[in-house]
């Protein structure tokens, strides 16, 4: 970086102080500061879940894994997009009727007060570790572009001025600057792009010029094969339903609908997107083999291949990208302890001043759990390993006991989920640490324990009362207000065409387990065709349905 690089990049940071000062002024209620006045509309919302679903981790964590293992990296975000749109169609409905801002707050309507208060603890912390990882990419990314070799300088410069834009502005910061990050990191992936595949011949040259096995998208072998693709499936629906900072923000829209059509382009929109970071990854595989750190990949492409000014407007999407992510979850603590373990347990008639006072100050101290946890960050092999470790042990379990027994089976009491949710966890952690089994196998062993744990317990243990269980099974129903707005959205398709959107989106989702289950042979050609038709044909599904009247 050169002199105007650092004159664009500071002007970027001192804008990002105005703006967040401007947005303390818009927070005198605590739903302005969690869920931005459950205001947003369909255009802010989806720039704002693009923006989350495509980070810092992508550019420097995904493309690091593309560099060492190939495209097949590619399924973590694209599985990840199919789960958002399911996740909008089908379940986060239910939880904007219920007008919650955690999960942990559904659980208390769905099992008990205890449920809520231990769940949101650990999600506190859980949310700390995913914090730290993104920090860590921020801190090796600054290091590479700018050549000031100091993680720990990196690591409190991002820190402070995250924690300081998301204490002043909360969700309102979030989510209005997240549509101007959106444009600056799809502008700065576009300037990259063309320059780095035109260094190695375009795609022909690229392809010829890869190891073995890199352009396949569906592997029978290796970190991301087939099997991968089936577990981050799963985790990916569990992530879209259940993570804090990714569901805050559809917490934050102004109707169920704007939800609905928020999700649906979200994921649409990112599928194209991620491929466009990816590549460069792929390109820095050839052009610079053997790199130590695999998570330099891509601000090294940066470096090397952008002109001056240029390479600033890179950086600020990047650190756009950042900040995105970190100032979400930093929020998404903030409203996890302040609701569902400061309100719930030690005060819960605490005044609106104290409430945001608290979350501001929860704010400050996880984001200095957030820098704390980034030094252990390599110890777990980086950051694409590190998040999948921590995901494939404590996110499962929740997504069982709070979305497949929560709302489908009536019988699952609060002891049930107890049990089930912490057998799932330490089931996890005993396979992945305790006997190195690796995160697509931990994944199911931490699911199968919640599975198998939670209905043998609530079957041994008294039932829930009904009327509590009514208000959830009414939520899957569009209200009086929706009703009267003429915005109804059904979960369970009336119309003809609502119908077939639901057919096709099957159709789409059982075209891609084909194509996972294809590759288990080594027929990757073939299961990559099924695969991405699959998914396509599953959007495709999703916009039938969300259109539909």
């Amino acid at each position: 970086m050169v002199t105007i690089d650092y004159v664009v990049f500071i002007s970027f940071l001192v804008g990002l102080f105005i703006v967040g000062s401007i947005l303390y002024k818009w927070v005198g209620e605590p739903d302005d500061y969690f869920v931005a006045g459950r205001n947003l509309p369909p255009f802010i919302l989806a720039a704002t879940l693009v923006a989350t679903n495509v980070n810092l981790y992508s550019f420097i964590g995904q493309t690091g894994a593309a560099y060492q293992e190939g495209i097949s990296i590619v399924w973590q975000a694209w599985t990840g997009n199919m789960a958002i749109v399911f996740s909008g169609l089908f379940i986060l409905p239910i939880f904007r009727r219920l007008r919650v801002r955690t999960v942990p707050e559904y659980l208390e309507l769905r099992y008990n007060r205890l449920v809520r208060s231990l769940v949101g603890l650990l999600w506190v912390f859980r949310l700390a570790f995913w914090l730290g990882v993104t920090m860590y990419t921020g801190a090796i990314a600054a290091e590479t572009l700018t050549g000031i070799h100091s993680f720990t300088l990196w690591l409190f410069v991002f820190g402070i001025i995250a924690i300081t834009f998301t204490t002043l502005g909360g969700m309102w910061s979030v989510a209005l600057t997240d549509a101007l990050q959106f444009v600056l990191m799809l502008g700065g992936a576009l300037i990259l792009l063309p320059l780095a595949m035109k260094s190695v011949g375009w795609t022909p040259g690229l392809i010829d010029k890869l190891p073995q096995g890199h352009f396949e998208f569906v592997k029978q072998h290796g970190n991301y094969n087939w099997q991968f693709m089936l577990a981050i499936l799963v985790l990916g629906i569990q992530w879209a339903s259940t993570d804090q900072g990714m569901i805050q923000r559809t917490f934050s829209a102004n109707s169920v609908r704007t939800i609905v059509k928020g999700m649906v382009w979200a994921g649409i929109i990112t599928t194209p997107f991620i491929l466009i970071i990816l590549l460069p990854g792929l390109v820095a595989a050839v052009n610079t083999p053997g790199l130590e750190n695999i998570d330099v990949a891509y601000p090294m492409m940066m470096a090397k291949t952008l002109a001056p000014f240029l390479l600033g407007l890179m950086v600020c999407g990047l650190f756009s990208s950042h900040l995105s992510t970190v100032d979400s979850n930093l929020n998404a603590v903030a409203t996890v302890f302040t609701a569902d373990i400061y309100q719930a347990v030690f005060n819960r008639q605490a005044s609106k001043k104290n409430v945001l006072w608290v979350a501001r100050l929860t704010t400050i101290l996880a984001g200095v759990l957030m820098i704390l946890v980034a030094y252990i960050v390599p110890l777990l092999g980086g950051a694409v390993q590190a998040y999948l470790t921590i995901i494939s042990i404590m996110d499962m379990p929740l997504f069982v006991v709070a979305v497949i027994y929560g709302l489908l089976w009536r019988r699952s009491n609060w002891q049930g989920a107890l049990a089930g949710y912490l057998a799932g966890a330490l089931a996890g952690i005993v396979a992945r640490f305790g006997f190195g089994v690796d995160v697509n196998v931990t994944t199911f062993i931490s699911a199968g324990a919640a599975l198998v744990v939670c209905p043998i317990v609530s079957l041994l243990t008294p039932l829930t009362d009904e009327n509590q269980l009514l208000t959830i099974w009414k939520a899957k129903k569009a209200d009086q207000e929706e009703h009267t707005l003429g915005q109804a959205y059904h979960i369970f398709p009336h119309s003809f065409w609502a119908k077939t959107g639901t057919l096709v989106l099957g159709l789409g989702l059982v075209s891609f387990v084909t194509g996972a289950l294809i590759g288990s042979t080594g027929h990757s050609f073939l299961a990559s065709i099924f695969a991405i038709g699959g998914m396509l044909v599953f959007f495709a599904g999703g916009l039938i349905k969300v259109y539909a009247r």
